[in-house]
């Protein structure tokens, strides 16, 4: 019913409100509505109103109060990537898994007068917004937007640009540029997630945070002391709390005197004889023995009870949806007095501990609403989409930083990191970490920007930590395949599925994948690497010889699953050069995926078969980043068209009723988001196309790192025409090629600084055969398929019948 509702009060909203976004000049304000809205309601049917702002959005959300009559103290604001998450109270969240972000997607406001709101804490992508009053009173509101805090540069003015005949890649490529542009985050917008003061630490609607540091992390056993003073009624502390804040919380309500541990479904209560009293400080004291935990208040047991469902973990504190209250004195020692943490919380120096403060540099995250983190595996696709279209150059190295401290002494990767900290200075000495695929990503990562920028300086850092990774890598190997079988490192992107243990046929073409990408960056910082050139020809031998399987003519999921196959493995593959150095060509093996995963919404991450083993049925734009890349590489341009109409096209159509003009994280067969309306509807690791457009269809790429040579070789996939720039770090690379009554005319200019060279080939495919046409090099006639152009200097190529 209240979809329904909804539904309809958006077309109310969208056609009487919202209109065209508008943007205001001076402080880059979107409005949902800029002029005056009015919502009234008698206390018993509440007042909904849905503003539709056409696409995602981010940042701090604002609004002026016009006028205020009645009771006007239950007004609220909810926030939602797609309308159907309005059918769920809490919208698309909440999102306790960091404090780069509100917690919470509903916002409440207590309206007494005319004054102007902006919310203190950033709301991450929406593009509804639900107004709500149903306290019985009158509003009327004006200029309802949100104060952006990423780059709002129009997408056509961006550095990089594309355009081609085909409407629908024009979208796709747009859509990506906007998912890259709204998860870049700039450094300093992050505001400091608790107001603290010399009382105290003031915390607001506002999920617990975990004490950051890897030692706390795997704490077992401990006692925890603070003070809080209840502004409200309810304040609630975590323990056991996993980085993403999974945890045993324990939230107070003063009020009623009733005690709940959520994650573990226990109760108790608050004695009269505590004195604890709504306004007044109280003490409150934990101690956690891994699967006992009690809790006092005022030095009387509220809680004490035992449960199995988290055995190690950091803690943090934290205040319920509306509510608030002050925290002073934490501290936290071992069972026997040792102390772990301490500090009264009235100086912000002690926000970083939690990652609660401000964000140090320019970083790409995963999702601009969930997770708002950044993480590895990720980066590697994102990354390529940002340098073709914003060059966010800054946002790619703060990221590289980051994620980059984050090695362990073996060499392995941890493979994610909070944006509001500085770079690890030291190695983590651990020897375990998740999602293993990840850390040959992020080498994947570290060879794509030295491709782009070329700096051997960039080379000479990060050669170090490459080889340690690849090293540790070799040292696992059984029976010449990469092999785990500890479950805790082999879990992957799709978090749902079980691990990949043994030797995954993903695992180790994305290792081959590693050693073949990161060979220019080595050779640049002075490696020799005859070793790794080595190690790479016996692994894709090992690979092929045990993974390959003639029934199913790719290479099965693992060598203990052997009778399905994961889409991103056999992509790899061919982009590793395993098939086709035993004389399995690349289409081949792009037609048994294209027959084996492909849906009408597009292809499945896994084949049918995998599901016996608990592999779920899910189209993965991620995965499908690296199965693009491999149609493209491979010249096959009617993969290359079904993955991009299938997928990719319906979610950038404005038509499509989850549109937000960014790409999705996972999809359901059906084509409707993956994950339920907790789905990432802007997720950087879907925007592949961006990147991959530029790179084929314009045809930009770099013959030498940071384009000192570099190619244009157009793939025309059947388009009349395309055109667009492509940036470098001498400039842009300019391309435009059309054909007309069959006949090629192409323009290509090279970045106007520097001392590049550039290599023009004819496109692939043209319509009118080389042997039956004349083809003219600004006006001179030439043969061959390839032409020489230098910095600054403009190509025209012209070709007419014979």
């Amino acid at each position: 019913m209240l979809l329904q509702a909804t539904a309809s009060l958006l077309l109310v909203a969208g056609s009487a409100l919202a209109g065209p976004v508008a943007r205001a000049d001076k402080n880059a304000v979107v409005y949902g509505s800029k002029g005056t809205v009015s919502l009234k309601s008698d206390g018993k049917k509440p007042h909904i109103m849905i503003l539709d702002y056409g696409e995602n959005f981010e940042g701090h959300p604002t609004f002026e109060v016009v006028s205020a009559s009645g009771d006007t103290s239950a007004f609220e604001l909810t926030y939602a990537e797609s309308k159907y998450a309005f059918s769920n109270y809490q919208s698309d969240g909440p999102l306790p898994l960091a404090a780069a972000m509100d917690t919470y997607r509903v916002n409440r406001y207590n309206i007494t007068k005319r004054e102007t709101f902006s919310n203190r804490l950033i709301q991450g992508a929406f593009r509804y917004q639900k107004l709500n009053l149903s306290s019985h009173g009158e509003l009327r509101l004006r200029k309802i937007g949100v104060k952006s805090t990423v780059h709002t540069t129009p997408l056509t003015k961006l550095p990089g640009g594309f355009e081609c005949s085909d409407e629908d890649f024009n979208r796709i490529w747009l859509t990506g540029a906007r998912t890259a542009q709204l998860t870049e985050i700039p450094k300093d917008t992050i505001p400091d997630f608790w107001q603290v003061f010399k009382e105290g630490s003031l915390v607001e609607s506002s999920a617990p945070q975990a004490l950051g540091s890897a030692a706390a992390a795997q704490l077992t056993t401990y006692q925890l002391d603070f003070q809080v003073k209840p502004v409200t009624g309810e304040f609630s502390f975590s323990v056991l709390s996993d980085t993403l804040n999974e945890a045993i919380v324990v939230t107070c309500d003063v009020k009623s005197g009733k005690v709940t541990a959520t994650g573990a479904s226990k109760s108790g209560s608050i004695p009269s004889s505590a004195n604890a009293k709504v306004g007044e400080w109280m003490s409150v004291h934990a101690k956690v023995n891994m699967t006992e935990i009690s809790i006092l208040v005022n030095n009387k047991t509220v809680l004490d009870f035992s449960q199995t469902e988290k055995f190690y973990g950091s803690f943090g504190l934290g205040a319920p949806l509306g509510h608030s209250a002050y925290f002073r004195n934490l501290k936290a020692v071992t069972l026997d007095g040792t102390e772990i943490y301490s500090n009264n919380l009235t100086d912000p120096s002690f926000l970083k501990d939690f990652f609660m403060g401000t964000n140090p540099a320019d970083t790409i995250v995963d999702g601009s609403r969930r997770d708002r983190i950044a993480y590895t595996g990720d980066l590697d696709v994102a990354l390529g989409s940002t340098y073709a279209s914003t060059y966010g150059k800054s946002f790619v190295e703060g990221s590289l930083d980051l994620l980059g401290s984050y090695q362990a002494t073996p060499g392995f990767f941890i493979p994610t990191a909070k944006i509001q900290q500085e770079p690890l200075k030291e190695l983590l000495d651990v020897n375990i970490t998740g999602l293993i695929g990840y850390s040959f990503n992020f080498l994947n990562a570290l060879a794509k920007n030295y491709e782009v920028l070329g700096d051997k300086k960039f080379a000479k850092e990060w050669a170090p930590r490459t080889t340690a990774m690849l090293d540790w890598a070799h040292s696992q190997l059984k029976n010449g395949l990469f092999t785990l079988d500890n479950p805790a490192f082999t879990g992957d992107w799709n978090y749902y599925d079980p691990p990949q243990t043994g030797a995954s046929s993903k695992f180790n073409a994305l290792y081959a994948y590693s050693l073949q990408q990161t060979q220019d960056l080595l050779k640049a910082a002075g490696v020799d690497t005859t070793v790794y050139q080595t190690r790479l020809d016996n692994l894709r031998k090992a690979i092929h010889a045990n993974l390959w399987n003639d029934t199913l003519q790719a290479y099965v999921l693992s060598n203990e699953i052997t009778t399905g196959f994961a889409q991103d493995a056999n992509a790899l593959a061919i982009l590793a050069g395993i098939p086709q150095s035993h004389n399995i060509s690349a289409t081949s093996l792009l037609s048994t995926m294209n027959k084996e995963l492909q849906l009408k919404a597009g292809p499945l991450a896994f084949s049918n078969a995998t599901a016996k083993s608990g592999f779920a049925q899910k189209i993965s734009p991620y995965a499908s980043s690296y199965h693009l890349r491999a149609a493209f590489e491979s010249d096959d341009d009617m993969i290359v068209n079904r993955l991009l109409k299938s997928l990719w096209a319906p979610m950038a159509n404005p038509a499509h009723a989850n549109y937000t003009n960014c790409f999705w994280e996972t999809l359901d067969p059906d084509g409707t988001p993956g994950l339920g309306i907790i789905t990432s509807l802007c997720h950087g690791w879907a925007s592949g196309p961006t990147a991959e457009l530029s790179r084929h269809v314009l045809g930009v790429q770099a013959a030498e790192p940071g384009y000192k040579k570099w190619d244009v070789k157009p793939l025309t996939l059947g388009l009349e025409w395309a055109k667009g720039r492509v940036p470098t770090e001498h400039g842009n690379v300019e391309v435009d090629w059309k054909f007309k009554s069959g006949l090629l005319q192409m323009t290509v200019r090279g970045p106007k600084n520097g001392n590049t060279e550039g290599t023009v080939y004819l496109p692939r495919l043209l319509p009118t055969p080389v042997e039956k046409s004349i083809i003219k090099v600004n006006g001179r006639v030439v043969k061959g398929d390839k032409f020489t152009v230098s910095s600054g200097q403009k190509v025209t190529i012209k070709q007419t019948r014979a």
